[in-house]
């Protein structure tokens, strides 16, 4: 599904409508967000059973651009969180592109230390909103499949 996106996502730039631009590049920040929290996660997730049918079906919904999941998602969870976190991301990456890891280090030890202290209540929260948007999604087909001319 991932190469089927970075195609869309080509057809989108090179399309004179710049509102498939936003649905693609919203995509690929929230699917980024998505992958960086699954890295946290380990391998504690993939033990869940129909967890990366789970996920397709999230993905496919993230993707869709009947569905627009990815621009609901963005807005409702992760545009606060990244407007408040930019600064230091500036920082961060203009002090890894000049090699200073010290730096990085001073300026990344609170988040640290947050991350330690409430990862796991957070990872929480995100497999329920995930769970949630699962569901909703399938709700969506459901009612989709319901509508939907039935074939002799």
């Amino acid at each position: 599904m991932t190469s089927q996106n970075r195609y869309a996502s080509y057809k989108a730039i090179e399309s004179d409508a710049k509102n498939d631009d936003t649905q693609w590049l919203t995509y690929w920040v929230v699917y980024s967000v998505l992958m960086i929290a699954e890295s946290f996660a380990d391998y504690s997730v993939f033990w869940i059973p129909g967890y990366r049918f789970a996920k397709c079906g999230f993905i496919f919904w993230l993707a869709s651009p009947r569905f627009k999941g990815a621009l609901m998602l963005y807005d409702k969870c992760i545009r606060e969180t990244l407007k408040k976190a930019e600064p230091i991301i500036d920082s961060v990456s203009a002090q890894l592109a000049k090699g200073d890891l010290s730096a990085v280090q001073k300026e990344l030890a609170p988040a640290t230390e947050l991350l330690q202290k409430y990862g796991s209540e957070a990872f929480e929260k995100g497999m329920t909103a995930a769970a949630g948007a699962a569901k909703l999604a399938q709700e969506e087909l459901a009612k989709a499949n319901a509508n939907a001319p039935k074939k002799d």
